[in-house]
């Protein structure tokens, strides 16, 4: 048996689902790949402006005797009486605007220590507008 083949019959290339193929693999090679950064964002180091390092900023230290006696860096500020603690107030506000609200304030209460009086230096803290203020439990 023989089959007749027209003339008209010659084989024809589809071009959509080539172009449905190349256009998955373009996607998938997209998302497959890995993005380089830029290099603004490499953080390189250009000649320029030397620019001086951020400066260590000390913790102030208040230490809470038994008796009600604050010290500010083993220095005693005001009496054990006064509920106020202006002196210790100056000092932490000074300290706030020289060095901004990076200032650490570590208070080590004495361990029979009236919690009024822990109350009391953590008002004058919060006027002063001290951020960073920490407990610690071993002067």
């Amino acid at each position: 048996m023989k089959f007749k083949t027209n003339a008209d019959d010659t084989p024809e290339l589809q071009m959509g689902p080539m172009l449905d193929c190349i256009f998955l693999l373009l996607l998938y090679f997209i998302s497959a790949a890995q993005i380089q950064p830029a290099e603004k964002y490499l953080g390189l180091m250009v000649p320029g402006r030397v620019i001086d390092p951020p400066t260590k900023v000390a913790e102030i230290r208040l230490q809470i005797s038994e008796n009600g006696q604050v010290f500010c860096n083993d220095a005693p500020v005001d009496a054990p009486a006064d509920k106020d603690l202006p002196m210790l107030k100056a000092k932490l506000q000074t300290a706030i605007r020289q060095f901004g609200a990076n200032q650490p304030v570590v208070i080590h209460p004495q361990p029979r220590v009236r919690q009024e009086r822990i109350v009391e230096v953590l008002d004058v803290c919060a006027v002063a507008d001290v951020r960073k203020l920490s407990f610690s439990a071993n002067p």
